[in-house]
């Protein structure tokens, strides 16, 4: 009887560990299917639309380098039309015309150019103004960065509107050709 039961738990061990490789190599394919949309996402629209908690930690430094990457040159500017952000001379242009902005409100509209059309979020732009660790900013001060940069946009545009608030989700900066479209 013992010599049965041994029998049966070495059975049931067995196909535990089979059910536990089998179950690692399902997370290991969910995973790599991950990373592949993601990759596929990423070649055709140029940034992540969905991120994971775990992703907005690392999203504005990864988004900054892959499409820094991809294009092996940085283009002239990041946006066509009236709005022009030249990321060589660190140059803002509304019709051909320098803006005054600080170095913050540059680094906020960069980012927002790189990811143009698509939701740059809160944690992103933390991320991407304050790299190093010690930098503990109040989420806050995003709102007025981008407010200062909404006041002189509108200000040097006659009143035009580049950047989106997406509520509970973050602030999108819109094509020229986007925005009359919508």
């Amino acid at each position: 009887m013992s010599d049965t039961l041994s029998a049966r738990l070495v059975e049931i061990e067995s196909m535990l560990e089979r059910s536990r490789r089998r179950f690692e190599e399902g997370q290991r394919l969910v995973e790599d299917a991950h990373a592949a949309i993601a990759e596929v996402q990423q070649a055709l629209i140029g940034s992540p639309v969905t991120l994971s908690a775990e992703e907005n930690e690392e999203a504005a430094s990864r988004l900054l380098a892959s499409l820094k990457a991809s294009g092996q040159t940085l283009p002239e500017t990041l946006c066509g039309g009236r709005l022009s952000v030249d990321p060589v001379q660190r140059l803002i242009r509304i019709d051909g015309h320098p803006i005054g902005i600080t170095e913050m409100e540059y680094r906020v509209l960069e980012l927002l150019a790189f990811a143009r059309n698509n939701v740059v979020t809160r944690s992103m732009l933390l991320k991407h103004l304050y790299r190093r660790a010690d930098d503990q900013p109040q989420p806050k001060i995003i709102d007025v960065f981008i407010s200062k940069l909404r006041k002189k946009l509108r200000s040097a545009s006659s009143g035009a509107e580049f950047i989106e608030t997406i509520p509970q989700r973050g602030w999108i900066l819109r094509d020229l050709e986007s925005a009359s479209a919508a």
